[in-house]
């Protein structure tokens, strides 16, 4: 029945005697409207009283040998919410073909069927988007919105991140919330969602980040994480897509969030690093918009600092490769690019987790070539940076010949150098022992024992052409 107050509603006489034998169990009141009647039986009561015990769970004393039966009128809140996150999937599976078909409409360049959207959400040239459309496609992005609120609801409950104090934990209420997420999953819709993302209006573009980055949250259930990583793991084109994702500066701080997300797991860092889109990666990080740059370089931070133990094996196997891309950042005239570059490359060479990467870098001649000029910069904050990777050059025991010969050729341009920055911060104690130590070991490195390797010394102050030169020469 409805309650339509103040209006009186008939019922028929089975109704009306049923809902006046659970009045006097539940203890209704019956002098209030609105009044429900058929023939002589009047009840009254107030809506509210009759929702809040309708749903307040009451007992039976007269069956089960006077045992107490715990009876619900309606469902259960916390329960018939596992039943609306079944509909919201079902619900935004449908919204996710309405809105693939839309965009094969407003834009044939958009491919749905790899995953990856190949161009931004634009109208094909003499193709405009009418009113109707609009509208339509309003309405998509506005329910795309509402499911995925359901969902996330259901995310945050199981993984403890709800404001709401938790009723059930790994029971039956869990399954059932469990069961739809696996559906969620199965059908492949958190990567359809980040191909649209840029097709949806910019709430419903959060809440696909946040459901992503939800699933992948410490404290889900462990049969929902590991489906999730496995999923995300094994998805032909997921990186690709965050990493693409980059391109746009509406939607890339949302990929780029996601991205991040996936570098809480081992196996997604390892994923992502054998799916070759490093370079790719690299180059976001030097993109003209800040923003994008800024986010790129934290998403490159995060996948080579999260899981050293993933991450170490493979720079170590492209380390050449990388680090050439790598060095850019550093010789790259943006202030603020090079000295994240910095900071991450000291990172690296000083965790004992890098240690063979560390080897193959200070054993290259043409990276020691690229620091002595760093030495030089202008910046003293970029000159100190520098410095903590040149002290590992000069402390390498097993310097390879040609390294040995470029310190010893200009070593005491390099010790009249590091002497000077002494005064740079004359109160950080740490920093005035480096130096002193650095230049000590630079003052004992002696000419190394190579007749051919003499005849191949570059010339007086030659400096390599991807390397700045600066006013004061260093002899390479």
């Amino acid at each position: 029945f409805w309650l339509l107050p103040p209006a009186s509603v008939a019922l028929s006489g089975a109704a009306a005697g049923k809902l006046r034998e659970f009045s006097r169990s539940v203890e209704l009141p019956l002098a209030a409207m609105p009044h429900f009647c058929s023939g002589a039986v009047t009840v009254a009561l107030r809506p509210h009283d009759l929702i809040r015990r309708l749903h307040k769970p009451q007992h039976d004393h007269s069956h089960s040998n006077g045992l107490g039966c715990q009876m619900k009128f309606l469902p259960n809140r916390k329960r018939s919410q596992q039943t609306r996150c079944k509909d919201a999937v079902e619900r935004l599976a449908d919204d996710l073909e309405e809105l693939a078909v839309s965009n094969e409409i407003f834009n044939p360049e958009f491919s749905m069927g790899d995953g990856v959207h190949t161009t931004e959400h634009t109208p094909p040239k003499g193709r405009s988007i009418s009113e109707q459309e609009q509208k339509h496609m309003h309405k998509l992005s506005e329910d795309v919105h509402k499911q995925l609120n359901t969902i996330l609801t259901v995310i945050q409950d199981l993984s403890g991140d709800s404001s709401e104090q938790r009723v059930y934990r790994d029971g039956a209420h869990d399954a059932d919330a469990i069961k739809p997420l696996e559906v969620l999953i199965d059908q492949d819709l958190p990567v359809q969602l980040l191909a649209q993302l840029s097709t949806l209006e910019f709430e419903a573009r959060k809440d696909v980040m946040n459901v992503c980055c939800a699933l992948l949250r410490s404290g889900m259930p462990q049969q929902v994480d590991r489906r999730a990583v496995q999923y995300l793991r094994h998805h032909p084109t997921v990186f690709r897509l965050l990493v693409d994702g980059y391109e746009h500066e509406d939607t890339a701080l949302h990929y780029g969030v996601v991205l991040r997300s996936c570098a809480r797991h081992s196996e997604l860092v390892e994923a992502f690093l054998s799916s070759g889109l490093m370079p790719a990666l690299l180059q976001y990080t030097q993109h003209q918009s800040l923003d994008i740059s800024s986010d790129a370089f934290f998403t490159l931070k995060e996948m080579l600092l999260s899981h050293k133990e993933v991450s170490a094996p493979w720079l170590e196997t492209h380390c050449t490769e990388f680090f050439t891309a790598y060095n850019q950042l550093l010789i790259s005239g943006d202030y603020l690019a090079q000295r994240q570059a910095q900071k991450l490359l000291n990172g690296i060479v000083l965790d004992r987790h890098f240690q063979k990467v560390m080897v193959r870098y200070v054993g290259s001649e043409r990276n020691l070539q690229l620091h002595m000029n760093l030495l030089l910069d202008r910046s003293r904050a970029i000159q100190i940076d520098a410095f903590h990777v040149f002290k590992v050059f000069v402390a390498n025991p097993q310097k390879p010949l040609r390294v040995q010969q470029i310190l010893h050729r200009n070593k005491s341009r390099l010790v009249g150098l590091l002497e000077s920055m002494q005064s740079i911060k004359p109160d950080d104690q740490k920093i005035a022992d480096d130096l002193a130590n650095t230049i000590d070991k630079l003052s004992r490195v002696v000419a190394p024992v190579s007749p051919t390797l003499t005849s191949k010394v570059q010339p007086e102050g030659a400096v390599p052409p991807s390397v700045p030169r600066h006013t004061t020469k260093l002899s390479l």
